[in-house]
């Protein structure tokens, strides 16, 4: 009886690691996140440095686990093959996660999610989004500013 309670102690032990382990990558540390169809930096100061050495602007997108009107932002407007073509290709991607990354949200004075920010490539503000959007009014605003860096 008593070895019975180690063996499951055991392998609840490596069910919750192997999780923790799982759940790594997407950790805000971590450098990477994928949301749908687009791969995004965790952090925006190697964004930065990227866009800075690719003369690109920045799309940085504050969201939460909790937040329904990110959820479907994501689910309409990162599904869109037109959206997740012009990102990948005029834009360096930050996702910010508002409730892991307190000094971020504090730093660009975030109140709500979802809320997206365009920067330039020396990290100045463009424009900013703040609620949620529509995915054909996002895919215009995305088209000007890819427009406006290549001009």
């Amino acid at each position: 009886m008593y070895m019975k309670k180690w063996i499951f102690v055991l392998l609840a032990l490596i069910g919750l690691t192997s999780g923790y382990l799982y759940m790594q990558p997407d950790d805000p540390g971590a450098g990477k996140i994928t949301l749908q169809g687009l791969n995004f930096h965790a952090d925006l100061q190697p964004a930065l440095l990227e866009a800075s050495s690719q003369g690109k602007p920045v799309f940085v997108y504050f969201r939460s686990e909790y937040c329904g009107w990110c959820k479907k932002f994501e689910e309409e407007t990162f599904t869109n093959q037109s959206v997740i073509k012009t990102l990948n290709e005029n834009f360096i991607l930050v996702s910010i996660d508002v409730y892991r990354q307190k000094n971020e949200t504090r730093d660009f004075k975030v109140r709500g999610t979802p809320a997206e920010i365009f920067l330039d490539s020396n990290g100045t503000e463009i424009k900013r989004i703040p609620g949620y959007t529509e995915t054909e009014v996002f895919l215009d605003i995305v088209n000007k500013i890819a427009k406006y860096k290549e001009a």
